[in-house]
């Protein structure tokens, strides 16, 4: 999220030495355990949330104040700078793994525990009606991510849950069998709460800012046919090149059959420059910003209507990471030329960590 937080303080946040004192910029850990740095408030988009909140309490202060990690002298300033332990986000140890060893046009079907973050959104569109109708990829045991065009665009649906190991949709059986002897079930967490992105706009075609964050009601279960995909927060993977690399888009969206697979599907596609899809789409006055990707492009091969929100990955040192979340694209999918639109996550890792480090017991 690109916020403009102003700390401008109901009261001075008055923080206590724990143990040694650190400096700016040195390792720490906070009382929860968490990972991070050594940093000055204002660079602690965690803790200025904290502070802005509007239910702020005194439990709140408290807790603040085991985060102090040392103090920083700060020229023209009579007392010392307060430096605070902030939490770095970081993946789940067992993050974009598979268990098996070795919309989606013209794509191979999916084996359960090959991309076993991948979620389907079921939602109640009406007349008691519940229907999957977008896609979304685990990054944490508490936390989704999709398209805020799933959530925003449709008011009158209610989402109710996102499920995973769906084998089947067309299947009433809850469990297969996985091999000779291993059932593998699905499994339906509710959304306990939604948060498009503040900046998302349905009324824009170019749908900058299309991402969402879907908090479970409870924790999510890991086991060999569920875990999270990789976020990609190290500079490396950041670094990887987009155009001409291949990526990996996974759904149960429409197929080149015009409708929806009742199978999880998976097609790999080649990364373009934003300039790619500008030029094809400036016919219908969409202009990409740096903050969304342009994907495909190839005669029959693409994601379709029904995998929106659901996960572009690429993989990198044996691991995959969530690169990009399926946005819009052709109206004919799987047309030549004309390529996928996806959010860029990498630009959103910031808003990412704002909101879901306000949990702090996750």
């Amino acid at each position: 999220m690109r916020w403009v937080v102003c700390l401008a303080l109901a009261a001075p946040l008055v923080l206590q030495i724990v143990g040694e004192s650190l400096n700016s910029g040195d390792e720490c850990m906070t009382p929860f355990g968490t990972a991070g740095f050594c940093d000055p408030v204002r660079n602690c988009s965690y803790v200025r949330r904290i502070l802005q909140s509007p239910n702020y309490t005194h439990l709140d202060s408290s807790y603040l104040e085991t985060l102090k990690c040392g103090e920083m002298n700060v020229p023209n300033r009579k007392k010392p700078l307060p430096l605070i332990c902030c939490p770095k986000f970081s993946n789940e140890p067992t993050c974009g793994g598979q268990s098996i060893a070795d919309r989606i046009y013209f794509g191979e079907e999916t084996e359960l525990g090959e991309h076993p973050w991948a979620g389907l959104l079921f939602y109640n569109i009406g007349r008691n009606r519940t229907l999957p109708k977008c896609g979304g990829a685990l990054v944490s045991k508490r936390y989704v991510i999709t398209a805020a065009h799933c959530t925003v665009d449709k008011p009158n649906w209610k989402l109710l849950y996102v499920r995973f190991n769906e084998f089947n949709t067309s299947s009433p059986e809850n469990c297969t069998t996985v091999g000779e002897d291993n059932v593998v079930c699905r499994e339906d967490y509710a959304v306990e709460s939604i948060i498009p992105h503040p900046q998302y706009d349905m009324t824009n075609v170019s749908r900058p800012n299309d991402i969402c964050i879907l908090r479970l009601a409870m924790d999510v279960t890991y086991h060999d046919y569920i875990r999270p995909i990789c976020l990609p927060f190290s500079l490396e993977v950041q670094n990887l090149p987009i155009a001409l690399e291949n990526f990996t888009v996974t759904g149960w969206g429409e197929t080149e059959e015009k409708r929806p697979s009742a199978t999880q599907k998976h097609v790999e596609l080649p990364g373009l420059e934003n300039e790619d899809c500008n030029s094809v789409y400036a016919v219908a006055n969409v202009t990409l910003t740096d903050k969304q990707l342009c994907i495909g492009g190839l005669n029959g091969s693409d994601s379709c209507r029904g995998d929106s929100g659901g996960p572009l990955m690429r993989q990198h040192n044996g691991g995959w990471f969530l690169i990009g979340v399926v946005s819009f694209g052709a109206r004919f999918c799987g047309t030549v030329n004309l390529p996928g639109v996806y959010t860029n996550v990498i630009k959103y890792l910031d808003w990412m960590e704002s909101i879901m480090f306000v949990d702090k017991n996750l």
